[in-house]
């Protein structure tokens, strides 16, 4: 296998036709077609075929397809890897991570990125919301990945991605627990639930500096309630499994709901309260080329993702419009 035989088939893959992979390919549709005619009868069978104009790749093609992917990050990762041996890094991003969410994310993006900033060492710091806005006020991180209820800061700037529902998980054998289990659509569609009528009921509850534990006093506050709280964590698997043993009911962003238990029952709160997935900067900070390119690879990860609800905001919206394909 040619690597560069492999980066004319991935890129007939994802453009669909000859005329536009040849384009991106700066060479002739003649040659590309010549190439992939030479290739399947080489390999003696067809690696694409036509559907509505589209070209798809047969069986056979999807194997190929998916060896040259393999095989071109590997050669991609090892020309990384070998660059930054024999070359210092020029400049160093201090990122700051929530330990969960914002670190998956960051993970995710991290190889896009070195591929375009080789000479970019990024350092990140995992901690909990409210240390990393510390940290972002005194100048020790760039920037932070995670959520926010409130987006009106003096010192800070919030390039806002999507947003997420906070919702209510009650223990199975909780008295409202079947009206909100046999509710139409569950667990697509949740009930919605009045805080009040949890009233007589302990809560367990994120730690304090975290964005769900924000909003969870909120709601209290409005609902004038003065709840018995009996545990705290800042883990959602914990959080989660505390309420399906029935120690209380508890507030969880909509993705970390686990509805295939059948232990643990999930509400809308009445009325509705949202978070949003962010990167938090200092306020009227000018982010950096690598910076900005950074914060769009993150919008990328989480804009479709249907998990969450739209919610870019017009700094988030200024950097997709940057970086985006055209």
């Amino acid at each position: 296998m040619n690597v560069r035989n492999m980066e004319y088939l991935l890129m007939i893959a994802e453009k669909g036709n000859l005329s536009a992979a040849a384009k991106a390919l700066s060479i002739s549709q003649p040659t590309l077609s010549l190439f992939l005619s030479d290739l399947e009868d080489e390999l003696g069978t067809h690696l694409f075929y036509r559907e509505k104009k589209i070209m798809k790749a047969t069986p056979a093609g999807m194997i190929y397809l998916d060896a040259a992917k393999r095989i071109t990050a590997i050669r991609d990762q090892t020309y990384r890897t070998i660059h930054q041996l024999t070359h210092e890094p020029q400049i160093v991003l201090y990122v700051g991570a929530t330990p969960l969410r914002g670190s998956i994310m960051f993970a995710t993006v991290y190889n896009d990125f070195n591929r375009y900033f080789p000479n970019v060492k990024v350092e990140i710091k995992e901690s909990y919301m409210k240390e990393l806005k510390s940290l972002i006020r005194d100048e020790s991180i760039n920037f932070a990945l995670g959520t926010c209820y409130d987006s009106d800061d003096p010192d800070l700037d919030y390039i806002t991605v999507c947003k997420e529902e906070v919702v209510i998980g009650l223990p199975a054998f909780h008295r409202l627990a079947l009206l909100g289990a046999t509710y139409p659509g569950y667990p697509s569609r949740l009930m919605p639930l009045d805080v009040a009528q949890l009233s007589d009921m302990p809560f367990v509850l994120m730690s304090q500096g975290n964005t769900v534990r924000a909003i969870s006093d909120n709601i209290f506050l409005k609902a004038r309630m003065s709840p018995t709280i009996v545990f705290e964590t800042n883990n959602n698997l914990v959080l989660n499994n505390m309420i399906r043993q029935g120690t209380g009911a508890g507030f969880l962003p909509h993705s970390a709901m686990t509805p295939e238990e059948s232990d643990i029952v999930y509400f809308s709160i009445n009325p509705s309260y949202f978070m949003h997935l962010a990167l938090m900067t200092k306020k009227n900070k000018r982010l950096s080329k690598e910076e900005r390119f950074l914060a769009y690879l993150v919008i990328s990860y989480d804009k479709d993702n249907p998990r969450y609800l739209p919610g870019m905001n017009s700094l988030a919206m200024d950097i997709w419009n940057e970086f985006r394909p055209r």
